[in-house]
């Protein structure tokens, strides 16, 4: 038997660990980032849709080029269990349009806030009769929601179970329209964007109650992601001077005048 050629073809098995050690790979900062997100109109609108990518892609990309990310961001649509499952396996970069939770703080990183809060509006069919001031008036009514959506737990308190689920925001105002619903909460933005879409402006009132839920809206880079750590830096820096020069409020009002 030679031994010999037995000792040196097993003779990497015995090298201490420093020898055989590989320098470890530096975190990229180049290349597009991946965003995955919902379909959220304006927000996030639909691949390919006439009036652009939508507000928040909108931000997120001008934010970045302002931030000094030269190679710009790459788009995948999914649903949102599908974003957040990808975001905390570093399956993607980053997403638009979250608010901050203890749960999504094992897995993101927050911007900046470039949003302070949301503005809920109520919409009801025009000529039903129904007035709504205050919270309280929702009581005994069925409430449209989308689903996926959180929405004020003391609005959903008023209707004690009486919701109707639709797949999305824009079948949750179609659900009143076809009366299957007495009321539909929507965020102003959204909720506006979506009615004039669907040609139901005549149809449907807006009604002087609203609700204000204070929480601000962030962009959140995944922690793994080896690139999260430049990414975040490039988008603070980004919408510290849009926040400054009103740019962000510029690019909403393109999409709903």
């Amino acid at each position: 038997m030679d031994t010999r050629r037995r000792f040196l073809s097993s003779g990497s098995l015995l090298l201490p660990g420093w020898a055989t050690a590989q320098p470890k790979a530096e975190p990229a900062t180049t290349g597009p980032l991946l965003l995955a997100n919902t379909v959220y109109p304006p927000l996030v609108n639909p691949q390919g849709h006439a009036s652009g990518e939508g507000v928040d892609v909108d931000i997120a990309r001008e934010a970045l080029r302002r931030g000094g990310w030269r190679d710009g961001i790459e788009v995948q649509w999914v649903p949102w269990k599908r974003v957040l499952f990808m975001l905390e396996r570093g399956l993607a970069d980053f997403t638009t349009t979250v608010n901050h939770s203890a749960e999504r703080d094992r897995f993101l990183r927050w911007s900046t806030s470039y949003r302070a809060g949301k503005h809920y509006h109520f919409y009801t069919r025009r000529g039903a009769g129904v007035k709504l001031d205050k919270l309280q008036d929702l009581r005994g009514l069925r409430l449209a929601v989308g689903s996926g959506y959180i929405y004020p737990q003391p609005v959903l308190d008023e209707v004690e179970g009486r919701v109707e689920h639709a797949r999305d925001v824009g079948s949750a105002v179609q659900l009143v329209e076809h009366q299957r619903a007495d009321v539909v909460i929507v965020t102003a933005l959204v909720g506006l964007w979506e009615i004039r879409q669907l040609g139901l402006a005549d149809r449907l009132e807006r009604q002087p109650l609203q609700y204000f839920n204070p929480e601000p809206t962030y962009m959140g880079f995944a922690k793994a992601s080896p690139r999260a750590a430049a990414g975040l830096a490039a988008m603070d820096a980004g919408l510290a001077s849009m926040l400054r020069d009103g740019s962000i409020g510029r690019i909403e009002k393109r999409y709903v005048r």
